[in-house]
């Protein structure tokens, strides 16, 4: 009877321990299973993850930085390779700058705590940098974020932006000074009942206000076609007459200097422009030529195609301008004599920017004491035509 019940026995815990089995072995089965789903979601994040910091990384203008405790470089974005160098991970901040500011910026950062910490870095020459650091908690590892915008185009503008309103200043100081004593001066005369002496003031008053209204509405002007608000309307327009009306207008003034102009233009060149506007463009330059030519000089206006372009070539006999001068005759406020109070030094640059508004181009050349020659050269009319023709 033993021996059954012992078999029996033996039975029993075998189906036992075998039913446990299947259960752990369908428990093990579904966590592998969870697991496995958990490894996979977990992969998935991190590839969203790694996507979205490559295309946060990549979308920022500015060059990006991630520094550990030590300041090594653990991630740089595109911008940051193409300003420092395409192996930045793992060199130091130092290594990868040279710049002992930025280590410093950093550590500045950490003594702040959670705020950003910001100043402009000169880098490399010529060359300002404007850099941003944040120093983020011991609890992420005591990381730091720095950028890096490039502001020297930026400076430059503030810089040219000074330089105008300095110079306006100075433009509008000479008149305006000289309109006040004149008035002083005539009420002055006007006491002791000097009449030629009082019409002779009255006339300097009324140029020295003429030239601020011209200065005034020049630089009017120049803003609007700065900013694109001044209409400019491109149509086909023959060369010749735009040269023929715009001489219409100084005709007298060059007689009075016994100047000479001669004009060689072809009928059949035509130009893509708006006619007002470079007939105004060409008369400041024809005006510059009248007004710095000798009593008695010459004055020739050439126009030609050249290649895609017509290039309009005015020449005179002039003093010149020296070679040192020359870049910068289509400056804002530039005169090559400055003692000269006949101008407002803004017609080139008036030119320049209403050449450029047509697709153009604009140059001088000079040898001092051979006078000078200054260019415009605008799209051909038939060329720039067939250029925007939808094709068949």
């Amino acid at each position: 009877m033993l021996p059954w019940l012992i078999a029996l026995l033996v039975v029993v815990v075998a189906g036992v321990l075998w039913v446990s089995l299947r259960r752990t072995r369908r428990e093990l089965q579904i966590c592998s299973d969870r697991l496995t789903h958990l490894e996979q979601s977990h992969a998935h994040h991190s590839d969203r993850g790694r996507a979205l910091q490559n295309a946060l990384m990549k979308s920022v203008e500015d060059s990006l930085l991630i520094l550990d405790s030590d300041l090594t470089i653990v991630e740089a974005n595109p911008s940051a390779q193409r300003l420092l160098g395409a192996e930045l991970s793992g060199k130091t901040l130092l290594e990868a700058t040279r710049q002992p500011d930025l280590e410093a910026l950093v550590f500045d950062a950490r003594r702040v705590g959670n705020e950003i910490v910001e100043r402009r870095i000169e880098f490399e020459e010529h060359r300002i940098l404007h850099a941003r650091a944040l120093a983020l908690p011991p609890t992420a590892g005591e990381m730091a974020i720095v950028t890096l915008r490039d502001v020297t185009q930026l400076q430059r503008l503030e810089r040219a932006r000074r330089e105008m309103v300095s110079n306006i200043t100075h433009e509008l100081s000479t008149p305006i000074t000289s309109i006040g004593l004149l008035a002083d001066t005539l009420l002055t005369f006007a006491e002791r009942e000097k009449p030629k002496r009082i019409r002779k003031m009255a006339k300097d008053i009324r140029r020295e206000t003429d030239t601020l209204m011209q200065l005034v509405q020049e630089m009017r002007d120049l803003s609007l076609i700065e900013s694109g608000q001044m209409p400019i309307r491109l149509t086909p327009t023959p060369v010749r007459p735009i040269i023929t009306r715009t001489l219409e207008q100084l005709e007298s003034l060059a007689e009075n200097k016994e100047q000479t102009i001669e004009v060689h233009a072809p009928d059949d060149l035509s130009v893509l422009a708006d006619e007002l506007q470079i007939q105004r463009a060409l008369k400041n330059i024809v005006h510059n030529a009248i007004k710095f030519t000798q009593q008695g000089g010459h004055i020739r206006i050439n126009a030609e195609r050249n290649g895609a372009e017509a290039v309009i070539a005015v020449a005179d006999n002039g003093p010149g301008i020296p070679a040192e001068d020359l870049p910068r005759v289509f400056e804002r406020f530039f005169q090559v004599d400055p003692a000269r109070r006949d101008g407002t030094g803004l017609g080139l640059a008036i030119v320049r920017h209403i050449v450029r508004a047509h697709g153009g181009r604009t140059w001088a050349e000079s040898a001092q004491g051979q006078g000078a020659t200054f260019y415009i050269a605008l799209p051909l009319a038939d060329i720039a035509l067939n250029d925007t023709e939808v094709p068949d």
